[in-house]
């Protein structure tokens, strides 16, 4: 059995999703243009019979609608430039027989109290933590490292001889 299992870091993933959401950016902003266009054709072609408060109301809907849909495409899109803004060329994690060294903070396996993935919030990756008896949670998006999580949790139960593994409880059905 080698000596440790080296996770590095995965910048595709994150770079993919920034790159969805510059497209989906795109696309808001022509949606945004189109709802522009049909309100003013809806007024133009109903002036007559539409009062102000009707025309307000038109365009207060049409334009909400899409400038919401355009908020969370640039929120999503500055969230996952943030998450490969923190990707670097090192090591995320190891696992050895010693323990866990996660981003930075070694583990051992006498400190470890529990090894879960959490399910990502708001849409975002789920995220692989290190609980310790003693001492802050350690954790890190599963979505920025190279290695998959049942080939994590398989070194996981090798070196610490079975006392720990991934509890996958909380990511439900």
């Amino acid at each position: 059995m080698p000596e440790q299992l080296v996770v590095g870091f995965n910048p595709m993933s994150a770079a993919n999703k920034v790159a969805y959401f510059v497209r989906q950016i795109r696309s808001r902003l022509v949606w945004l243009i189109i709802a522009a266009v049909i309100c003013v054709w809806i007024w133009l072609w109903q002036r007559q019979t539409m009062s102000a408060q009707n025309v307000g109301f038109l365009f207060g809907v049409g334009m909400a609608y899409s400038l919401v849909w355009l908020v969370i495409a640039v929120v999503n899109w500055r969230r996952a430039k943030k998450t490969l803004a923190s990707i670097t060329p090192d090591v995320a994690m190891a696992v050895s027989r010693w323990g866990l060294w996660i981003q930075g903070a070694s583990v051992p396996w006498s400190d470890v109290s529990r090894v879960a993935i959490a399910p990502g919030r708001f849409g975002g990756s789920p995220t692989l933590t290190v609980a310790r008896v003693s001492g802050p949670v350690s954790s890190i998006s599963l979505a920025v490292l190279d290695m998959m999580p049942g080939s994590i949790d398989a070194a996981i139960r090798a070196y610490s001889g079975g006392q720990q593994w991934i509890d996958t409880s909380k990511l439900g059905n």
